[in-house]
């Protein structure tokens, strides 16, 4: 099986590049995995820039297999009319299942590959015609759907779904993460915060800067306006001024973040980098988005600084290319 998906997205190396939502994997990052033989992946933005970024990666790749990504809490029209429009080779989809959209998907030719976090999901979008599964453990950066670390989730959904491919998440950042996760069932591997901490991805410096110096990782629900969902990150003053000590935003926040949910989706995904700009240590609101380039650097104190818990090993940015062929090297290693 880690053979044939590969033949059939014709890859080099079982090396994905996980979704950075929010402007933080665009078209340069993918562009860059893709070209060193892994899969690179388009993040969620606004619909306009991820058209945009969707066509510069086609033309650019000229036919490399790349991916867009649909993160279902965030999700818009235009992101799956612009999948679907552009025969977006591959579409990795998170935090959500539309049958009818994996319908309209499939129908398009696109591979679907969907990320979970339990055994229950992927029995149900297996159902439903996913091609491939990303299964996510509990050390992972950024939202976290899954409450059990790799180690225990992926063989269990290894053992019951052994005729798809299965692709490990979470922790995944050299050689010796690969190597655990081959040997744990895994088909290939998905790599997020390896893939940040490079000159390609377009996180801010001073965003990257703080995850270099790293220490330690919160799993909270603090930066939840908008959509209220366990997620990883890197403290910062928003955490140290608000987080209780189980690491949770106050109960009373918690509350008026999902109550704000279903507003929240009337607005244009692009009021993100807007709202950063209001946002204060003082001021318990604070919402999904990553800090890009094109942010204020203040923002670094304000906005979630997604990070997986393998973030105190990683000390260096490198370029995307070398990291696909270390991953992807460690993997064929494992099998020999």
């Amino acid at each position: 099986m880690g053979t044939t998906w590969r033949q059939a997205l014709g890859l080099r190396w079982p090396v994905v590049q996980a979704a950075l939502g929010g402007g933080i994997s665009t078209a340069d990052l993918a562009i860059a995995v893709s070209r060193a033989g892994g899969l690179g992946t388009i993040g969620l933005m606004p619909e306009t820039q991820f058209a945009d970024e969707i066509k510069r990666a086609q033309r650019e790749l000229d036919g490399l297999p790349f991916a867009a990504n649909l993160l279902m809490p965030l999700l818009r029209r235009g992101h799956v009319r612009a999948c679907i429009e552009q025969r977006v080779p591959v579409v990795s989809v998170f935090f959500g299942h539309d049958a009818a959209i994996l319908r309209e998907l499939k129908e398009a030719g696109c591979y679907v590959i969907y990320q979970v976090g339990d055994i229950a999901e992927a029995d149900t979008v297996l159902r439903d015609g996913a091609d491939a599964l990303i299964v996510q453990g509990n050390e992972a950066g950024g939202h976290v759907r899954s409450t059990q670390p790799l180690a225990e989730l992926l063989p269990a959904v290894r053992h019951r779904h052994h005729e798809v491919p299965i692709l490990a998440a979470g922790g995944i950042f050299d050689a010796a993460s690969v190597s655990r996760a081959r040997a744990m069932g895994g088909d290939g591997v998905a790599a997020g915060t390896r893939f940040l901490l490079t000159p390609e991805s377009n996180a801010h410096d001073h965003y990257k800067q703080a995850l270099l110096e790293a220490r330690e990782t919160l799993l909270t629900d603090l930066f939840g306006l908008g959509w209220n969902a366990p997620h990883r990150v890197v403290p910062n003053a928003a955490t140290r001024s608000w987080c209780r000590k189980d690491a949770q935003a106050p109960r009373w926040l918690s509350g008026m973040n999902r109550l704000f949910e279903a507003p929240s989706r009337l607005l244009p995904l692009s009021a993100g980098g807007t709202l950063i700009r209001w946002e204060r240590p003082s001021l318990p609101f604070f919402g999904p988005f990553p800090l890009t380039r094109q942010m204020p650097a203040d923002g670094c104190e304000v906005s979630p600084l997604y990070a997986g818990a393998c973030v105190s090993e990683m000390t260096e940015l490198r370029p995307a290319a070398d990291i696909v062929r270390e991953l992807g090297e460690a993997f064929e290693s494992a099998g020999a």
